[in-house]
């Protein structure tokens, strides 16, 4: 008998079986008998331990059954891993059991425990540093575990991890190839189980030593075999605990590292349905997160910026595309739905929905809505809305009129242009100077940073604002030059950073309220180019913005559109710099909105009347019909 029929015959006639749930008087169902007794039904073992209604389960042993038939040599890769019921193959096929059974495994956890495990071993270049029994079992033990990351348990994470490669990746055809030979998702799985096992803390109170070394040394191997003895009692026939092994946390990292060319620490987070592509010289750091969702190609790193201790990693969003070979350093954020190009450098914040590119990274546009990179994993530039909007150019305009009078004009406009440019610069010059000399006074008489400009103690005192013009800023080097026109009415990024660091608010949450704003701006708008934003956006969108995008309350994010330093609580010395935003805010929520001056506060009124007053034209007329 050939080696296909006698697979066939072993597994049943059932081996295209459709994964949609069937009803049991179906009729194309086959069963055979096995030497030990046990039922096969469409090429599944049944019996209670089986679990015959998974869905992932079942598709990796129908397509492992067909891949015999086709290609017989895979048969003692796929019995080693739990795949093949090894009690009907073949003489052929038959396989050595070296250190560990080659019964059909009877979960889709316990099919990955023993494939991870097994590349893991036979990578190890000869020399197993770790036995293959006690990596499996260890494996295991992790899935039992019911600890979270990122919201997850490691069974679903690595559920979603699977069908992330079947659905992003072009050259993965079938599920088994996705669990079988794809190294990015086998270091998700060790790192999984490394971070379950990752208990510093407890490892540090016995393994560091006291300045009494000697005196203390039979103390600790004391401790050292009680807590050995409780892992072992603990572990019974349940497995090996994976509580507290730091080091074994450590050697599984070490060991993927050098099978998988992937380095993640065990202390890192990871969200569900993460695909590591290629995954070669993908480096994560202790500190790091990475969203749900989210794409990672070869060659990128997360990492830090030096050798400080704490939190120095960056803090990736859900549904995010990183490009091959990209470095993101530093505790940075990058938003949710953030694209980041092949070979950028990152070293500042990135915003929802950007697309950057370069070193250092800079923002080109905004990412369509509802569009998620990290699903999509399209690396091209093609659909991304330009950060600057759409310019119109008058060159080709003026030269179509025979006249010569449009010309004329766009010269004369060009003209007054560079004129608004100049003196915006004196004007932002002087400012900048004025400013220096502020703090530098302010920094002199330290009493004014203990009472504010109306004799009260203040709520919030000087902050300084490093210079974020610094060649690193996404921003840097993108804007027009700003003119004296739109300066007096509306704010600049820098204004607006200056004045969310002064509340509290950190770098990341700067970039996202920005970012939003500068979105909600019109495309065509001068102010837009500039990267400014008008007043009437500001006094629009901030309330809803800050609110998504920041930690502070409403109070003080009404206080910040209105302009109200009386309600900001700041010191002297911290609201010395905002005095023209102020006014200018001040001067501007009075002319659009009289009803807040004489009511102090939109929280005084009922949710249906500020809706109102905010939506309707002719607030005057409207303020007078509204019951206090």
């Amino acid at each position: 008998m050939k080696v296909s029929d006698r697979i066939r015959k072993s597994f049943g006639s059932g081996l295209n079986m459709s994964h949609s749930k069937k009803s049991s008087s179906s009729s194309s169902s086959s069963s055979v008998g096995t030497n030990d007794g046990t039922t096969i039904t469409n090429g599944l073992p049944q019996n209670d331990e089986i679990a015959s209604n998974d869905e992932l389960f079942l598709r990796l042993r129908s397509e492992a059954a067909m891949v015999v038939q086709k290609e017989p040599i895979l048969t003692m890769l796929l019995s080693k891993v739990g795949l093949l019921d090894n009690n009907n193959l073949p003489p052929e096929a038959m396989i050595a059991s070296c250190t560990d059974s080659n019964e059909p495994a009877k979960s889709f956890e316990e099919i990955i425990a023993r494939i991870v495990s097994h590349h893991l071993s036979s990578c190890s270049g000869g020399t197993e540093n770790i036995c293959p029994k006690f990596l499996r079992h260890l494996l295991e033990e992790s899935f039992r575990n019911n600890e979270l990351e990122m919201g997850h348990t490691m069974s679903e994470a690595a559920r979603r991890d699977a069908l992330a490669i079947l659905r992003r990746d072009p050259a993965c055809e079938t599920l088994l190839e996705a669990v079988l030979f794809m190294k990015g998702f086998h270091s998700l799985v060790i790192h999984r189980a490394a971070r379950r096992a990752w208990k510093p803390v407890a490892a540090k109170e016995l393994l560091v030593a006291d300045e009494n070394k000697s005196n203390n040394a039979n103390k600790n191997m004391e401790q050292a075999k009680v807590m050995a003895d409780s892992d072992s009692d603990s572990s019974g026939d349940k497995g090996i605990s994976v509580a507290g092994k730091r080091f074994v946390a450590l050697l599984l990292q070490s060991q993927a590292s050098s099978a998988f060319g992937v380095d993640i620490h065990p202390a890192a987070s990871i969200g569900a349905g993460v695909m590591i592509d290629h995954a070669s010289g993908v480096v994560i750091g202790e500190t790091a997160t990475v969203g749900d969702g989210t794409t990672i190609l070869h060659g990128v790193t997360l990492g830090g910026t030096g050798k400080d201790h704490g939190d120095r990693h960056p803090k990736i969003g859900k549904h995010v595309l990183i490009g091959a070979g990209t470095k993101i350093l530093g505790n940075i954020t990058v938003g949710d739905r953030a694209k980041i190009g092949c070979g950028s450098v990152v070293l500042r914040p990135i915003p929802s929905g950007a697309t950057a590119v370069g070193a250092p990274a800079k923002i080109i546009g905004f990412i369509p809505r509802g569009e998620r990179p990290g699903s999509s994993v399209d690396m091209k530039l093609e659909g991304v809305e330009p950060l600057l909007g759409k310019r119109e150019s008058s060159d080709t305009v003026t030269t179509t009129d025979s006249s010569g009078s449009i010309a004329a004009e766009a010269m004369q406009e060009k003209k007054e242009d560079q004129d608004d440019v100049a003196e915006g610069d004196t004007e932002e010059s002087t400012s900048n100077e004025e400013e220096d000399a502020n703090d530098k006074e302010a920094s002199v008489g330290e009493e004014d940073d203990n009472i504010t400009d109306f004799g009260t103690s203040p709520k919030c005192r000087w902050v300084k604002v490093s210079s974020h013009d610094d060649g690193l800023c996404p921003f840097s080097g993108l804007f027009r030059d700003v003119t004296s026109s739109i300066k007096n009415s509306s704010i600049s990024h820098k204004e607006l950073r200056a004045l969310l660091i002064q509340e509290g608010c950190t770098e990341g949450e700067c970039v996202e309220v920005f970012f939003e704003l500068l979105h909600c701006t019109p495309a065509s708008s001068k102010e837009r180019e500039c990267g400014c934003i008008p007043l009437d956006i500001f006094s629009k969108c901030l309330p809803e913005i800050a609110k998504e995008k920041t930690k502070l309350d409403e109070d003080t994010i009404l206080a910040l559109v209105k302009g109200d330093l009386r309600a900001l609580g700041m010191s002297k010395k911290a609201s010395r710099r905002f005095k023209s935003m102020f006014n200018m805010l001040d001067k501007h929520s009075i002319s659009t909105l009289p009803i807040i001056a004489s009511f102090g506060c939109l929280s005084d009124l009922g949710k249906s009347e500020r809706e109102k007053m905010s939506t309707h034209l002719d607030t005057t007329t409207y303020a007078e019909g509204i019951a206090i």
